[in-house]
């Protein structure tokens, strides 16, 4: 008997012991707080980031971006991250603006652009994009022709580069390749995995010779350390995991 009710207040104690601990661990997890970060994104740079037929964001940039939480998420801070959709030009003027905490999509370095800079997360460069029946062989023959670039990126500076040549800078990057198609440009100047998807999915030829050697980059405004020690943080993770490979050989980007 007395054994029976030393069991039975050793397993109340348990059961209120058990009971305090859940309600510690159910206080821990409301105590965590949500960090919302905003990111700016333009998705008409396939397979950087487009848009399906649903209208959702896709592409190496989104892919990335929802690994993000699995890499920064602690015991009291819980990361989400939501886009923002712009033309690619207005990128950097919503981030100072406040509009924006980040601009991912497929930035690539420019001294000019008055931003703080990520560590780089993949390489590039910018490729000229011809038609099939193009006389054009090189770079140099770009002299003198008509190019077209996105506006605001660093297609558009190597461009203006070339001795010469007409520009036409398109807000909208996808607009480019049907007014390629139809010869209305001589050349579009882009990444090169941009590059790559149209010239497969249209019939497009690439050189072989770029205009300009670069890497990409996550940009935050000028100044926003701390944005940028988060973004750090996450794409070291992200480049030292298994994903990395899966998703630049899913999308070809080339591995730094």
């Amino acid at each position: 008997m007395n054994r029976i009710v030393k069991s039975g207040i050793v397993g109340a104690l348990a059961l209120s012991m058990a009971g305090c601990g859940s309600s510690s661990g159910n206080k821990s997890k409301a105590s965590a707080k949500t960090t919302t970060i905003t990111v700016a994104i333009a998705p008409d740079y396939a397979p950087y980031e487009s848009l399906d037929k649903k209208g959702n964001i896709v592409g190496f940039d989104a892919d990335m971006v929802k690994l993000f939480p699995s890499y920064l998420n602690t015991a009291t801070t819980k990361y989400k991250f939501k886009y923002n959709q712009m033309s690619f030009d207005n990128i950097i003027n919503q981030l100072q603006a406040g509009q924006a905490d980040v601009g991912i999509s497929g930035f690539s370095y420019n001294k000019k652009r008055k931003v703080s800079w990520s560590v780089p997360y993949t390489a590039t460069a910018q490729v000229a994009v011809i038609n099939k029946d193009s006389k054009i062989k090189s770079i140099k023959d770009l002299e003198g022709k008509k190019l077209a670039a996105q506006s605001g990126s660093t297609g558009e500076v190597a461009a203006k580069k070339v001795k010469g040549a007409t520009v036409s800078s398109v807000s909208n990057a996808q607009e480019n390749f049907p007014a390629l198609k139809a010869k209305q440009f001589d050349a579009i100047i882009c990444d090169l995995a941009v590059a790559k998807k149209y010239a497969k999915a249209q019939n497009f030829k690439i050189l072989s010779q770029s205009l300009l050697d670069e890497k990409n980059y996550i940009v935050a405004k000028q100044g926003n350390t701390k944005m940028i020690g988060i973004m750090n943080k996450a794409l070291k993770k992200f480049i030292a995991s298994k994903d990395y490979k899966t998703l630049t050989d899913k999308y070809g980007l080339k591995a730094l």
